[in-house]
């Protein structure tokens, strides 16, 4: 049970942290140049925008389950199992950032979630 829950808790950091980092940086902007002084210029935005921070916050507990998930199961379960951040994070796309996610799409996040769950069987 522990095991699951640190799981739950891993994907939907790792999950809500990419989602702020993208949120966040489609508001920064594009960069588009190497210039010292633009790339400054953005460095400062990025720096300001405190989605930018949450989603670093949120990754880092990801991290940090990860790491304890590694120390109470074997790693032929947990590498795999995170995978499942790939379906969640499609969730996210379609629904929070309100890109397009195609069919193919779609299935794919069927199939990880039916490996997980073969993987997790005894």
């Amino acid at each position: 049970m522990k095991i699951w829950l640190a799981l739950i808790v891993l994907v939907l950091a790792d999950c809500a942290g990419t989602l702020f980092l993208t949120r966040g940086m489609k508001q920064v902007g594009e960069v588009s140049t190497m210039r010292p002084q633009e790339l400054l210029r953005i460095a400062r935005r990025a720096l300001r925008n405190p989605l930018l921070g949450l989603g670093v916050f949120c990754m880092a507990i990801a991290f940090f389950m990860l790491i304890s998930l590694l120390s109470w199961a074997d790693l032929s379960f947990v590498l795999p199992a995170t995978a499942l951040t790939d379906a969640v994070n499609m969730l996210g796309t379609r629904f929070i950032l309100k890109e397009k996610v195609t069919a193919m799409r779609w299935l794919s996040a069927v199939f990880i979630c039916i490996g997980v769950a073969l993987i997790s069987l005894n």
